[in-house]
């Protein structure tokens, strides 16, 4: 079994939120509970209350430098649109887009229209414009999608999606083919995998899905960690989950793919199999 691992973009900047949208309020309020639940601790509680006045709200550079480090090929998903909190122009992807690029790794869309072809097309067309790149995949914000939406996806263009995702319990389905686009199922998402507070709890979890997943055979392992989140101060325990989470990998002799190889791979063994069925 491969590992995928992805980032979404879901913030750059606290300006980007003032007047816009109800985020740090409800960081806020949410941090406050965390406290009288004794779930996080005085230090990061301030430190969530203060990252309103921080320069930057995304650890792009920081979580990127890290995964080279340790030989993740991972991809970076950015907003073209705004909805759900995720309220930055699109224009200021550009300069990490760019460096991304620059440092060889992938990035991809991350979408907010799911049922609005037009609209859809429009974020398409808007990052390919910005970003230079031919083809790439994308991911919508909050893994939304209808019946309809992936076939939409496909006929845009996109080379490959990685919505789809069950939300009430972990599902361990291997890739699949829509049109001529490749639906990646999303197997394991920080938010819903991670307890507030409980390390060990997370890393419990964790196990029992990877356990899960080797059982099910599936080809591919696919893993969203939200940049904003690797981050020692604000989320101490989200960034030692991630940081545990490809240790263990490494350790336990799990090879690290991007999505644009695990095409590759699958098309070359498509192909493979059609070779040996004409002959």
């Amino acid at each position: 079994m491969k590992i995928i691992i992805s980032h979404d973009v879901d913030h750059l900047y606290p300006s980007d939120h003032i007047l816009r949208d109800l985020i740090y309020p409800k960081l806020w309020i949410r941090s406050l509970i965390n406290i009288f639940r004794r779930e996080i601790s005085i230090s990061v509680f301030i430190y969530r209350l203060l990252s309103i006045f921080e320069s930057k709200t995304n650890k792009i550079y920081e979580i990127l430098q890290y995964d080279k480090e340790n030989g993740i090929p991972s991809v970076f998903f950015f907003g073209m649109d705004n909805a759900l909190g995720m309220s930055y122009k699109k224009d200021k992807t550009i300069k990490y887009i760019e460096y991304i690029k620059e440092q060889g790794y992938d990035v991809g869309v991350h979408g907010v229209n799911y049922t609005d072809s037009e609209k859809m097309f429009y974020e398409y067309m808007s990052f390919k414009e910005i970003s230079g790149m031919e083809s790439f995949g994308m991911r919508m914000h909050y893994v939304r999608y209808d019946s309809d939406t992936f076939n939409k996806l496909s006929n845009i263009g996109y080379i490959f999606d990685c919505s789809y995702f069950n939300k009430k319990e972990i599902e361990y389905k291997a890739p699949y083919k829509v049109g001529d686009m490749w639906e990646f199922p999303l197997h394991i998402m920080d938010g819903y995998i991670l307890v507030e507070g409980n390390l060990e709890k997370s890393k419990h979890n964790t196990m029992v899905a990877f356990n899960n997943a080797i059982a099910s055979g599936i080809p591919y392992l696919t893993i969203l960690f939200h940049d904003r989140y690797f981050n020692d101060k604000q989320y101490p325990i989200d960034k030692a989950w991630y940081e545990w989470l490809i240790e263990y990998l490494k350790c336990n002799g799990h090879e690290f793919i991007s999505y644009r190889y695990a095409i590759e791979e699958m098309e070359n063994s498509k192909s493979d199999r059609e070779r040996i069925n004409l002959c």
